[in-house]
């Protein structure tokens, strides 16, 4: 670890990598996604936590709003300074692992590049802290091995309960802090201490706001999360999907990469009882599979194993220089050409992402459907439009959707960021559900929008609704269609026969 050039060489990378990323949000044309419009919507409902997840996404939202005016940008700054924290973490963790900053350094180098870190270091959502609150949770596990004092154990706990605030995924991370313990031979005698346990405690007792909330919830927010497991009708496919995911969030060879280096550090840490290669199989590989086998079940999104790439990465790298450095010839050409091409890959995506305009310069058009930032367009548009319709109807009118990302950039974009109504058919359950009050706007007006023409069930709501207002959203140069919005007028908010039933 003499060479110290790598470190300076990772600290310009992250300092390079916050300080664009903090230009970007301030200077995108970017709208909020309807995730991150549904966690500022949270950030003004303070709560022990949610339906959907904990509520750190929160807190750490409205820390940023608070300091700085309402916009897009205060929104979204946690998201590179969340990810310029856990670059810092990663880097120590992987000097601490491999006892190289150069391999430290390319670990970071990519932890920003790779599609993944390319879009958490812009797009503020959960994933900002668990990953963080992840990386923080093996540094403190892999100083416990090292170092083997029993505080250690304290911070781990401390770790684990601010995660579980960030991700309720945080319950499955615990137990592979414990499978590690019960794997490893110089370890397992932890489990005749009391530290453990108490870690264990002072997790809880960290998460005891999500705990409360939930047990005066009827647990609403776990039946969520296990209710997203549905059964898949084509098996193959589903894992196929999710397996192709993985390999478009981290590039593609890189992920092949994670994949060889975790299966090689679980044979050598099994086998040879190397708790080097143990630690990080056993904080990234459980978490991969477990996802795999939700995906065989019924639906997964790609980031959602997203913290199992913390240690999988550090493998990767680690593995593949062991085989580099005692390689012949034409494996060390290999192992370059494709750390090459991955980083080509990872530059140019993220040119065209940050950039789309570039692709327009190279006459290359993605159309709306297949555009990953589609969903980030042109919802400050409707929001003007909604603010001039509802100036329209009488004083207390209110706005109502029904479906909840809609709901959420509403709330943002509409003049004066107004309680917006989730109407209750036609939809699922979602946060929304907790705070609206419908008896509140019965024989109200209000300003209704859908992405299709208004069906049945809500026109039965009302004693009257109007023709609709058509707003199209298209692609600059195209002319593609992005959005199609319904903005109706409707007279006499009725109300259902029966509320919904709040937990």
């Amino acid at each position: 670890m003499k060479d110290k050039k790598y470190t300076y060489l990772t600290i310009v990378v992250i300092v390079v990598f916050l300080i664009f990323r903090i230009f970007y949000l301030a200077t995108t044309h970017y709208t909020l996604s309807q995730d991150e419009a549904y966690f500022w919507d949270w950030s003004r409902h303070p709560a022990l936590s949610y339906y959907d997840m904990g509520p750190m996404i929160a807190w750490i939202i409205a820390f940023f709003t608070h300091i700085f005016p309402l916009s897009a940008f205060s929104v979204r700054l946690g998201a590179p300074v969340f990810a310029a924290m856990t670059a810092i973490i990663i880097y120590i963790l992987t000097v601490e692992v491999t006892s190289s900053r150069m391999l430290a350094f390319w670990v970071v180098l990519l932890f920003h590049l790779l599609p993944i870190g390319m879009a958490g270091g812009i797009i503020m959502t959960y994933y900002s802290p668990q990953v963080f609150f992840m990386s923080l949770t093996a540094l403190f596990l892999w100083k416990l091995i090292t170092d083997g004092r029993p505080w250690w154990w304290y911070l781990i706990g401390l770790s684990l309960g601010l995660g579980l605030l960030s991700h309720h995924m945080f319950i499955f991370f615990t137990g592979e802090v414990a499978l590690f313990i019960i794997l490893s031979s110089n370890n397992r005698k932890w489990l005749k201490h009391k530290e453990p346990y108490l870690a264990l405690l002072i997790e809880l007792i960290v998460a005891s706001p999500i705990i409360i909330w939930n047990a005066t919830h009827n647990f609403v927010m776990f039946r969520h999360a296990i209710g997203m497991m549905s059964t898949a009708h084509n098996i193959a496919f589903t894992l196929f999907e999710y397996i192709g995911g993985q390999a478009g969030i981290e590039a593609g060879l890189f992920f092949i990469a994670v994949v060889y280096g975790l299966t090689v550090s679980g044979y050598r840490g099994i086998k040879f009882k190397d708790d080097k290669y143990l630690f990080l199989f056993c904080l990234s590989a459980p978490l991969i599979l477990f996802i795999a086998l939700l995906s065989i079940g019924g639906r997964t999104e790609p980031n959602w194993p997203v913290s199992g790439y913390i240690t999988g990465s550090i493998a990767g790298v680690y593995v593949l220089y062991e085989k580099y450095k005692g390689g012949k010839r034409s494996i060390r050409f290999l192992v370059n050409t494709g750390l090459g091409l991955t980083i080509f890959l990872c530059v140019l995506t993220s040119v065209f992402a940050y950039y789309p305009s570039v692709m327009h310069y190279a006459g290359i058009y993605i159309p709306p459907q297949r555009d990953p930032t589609n969903r980030m367009y042109g919802w400050n548009k409707l929001g003007e439009k909604v603010s001039e319709v509802l100036s329209q109807l009488p004083a207390g009118s209110f706005v109502a959707t029904h479906e909840y990302g809609l709901n959420a950039e509403l709330a943002f974009y509409v003049k004066g960021h107004p309680q917006v109504y989730e109407i209750p058919v036609l939809r699922r359950f979602s946060q929304y559900d907790f705070w609206n009050n419908f008896k509140a706007v019965k024989g109200k007006d209000a300003v209704y929008v859908g992405y299709e023409p208004m069906e049945k069930e809500v026109y039965k709501l009302f004693e009257s609704v109007g023709p609709p207002e058509v707003l199209v959203i298209k692609t600059r140069h195209t002319h593609q269609v992005r959005f199609t919005f319904y903005i109706y007028k409707c007279y006499g908010y009725k109300g259902t026969p029966e509320e919904i039933a709040t937990f």
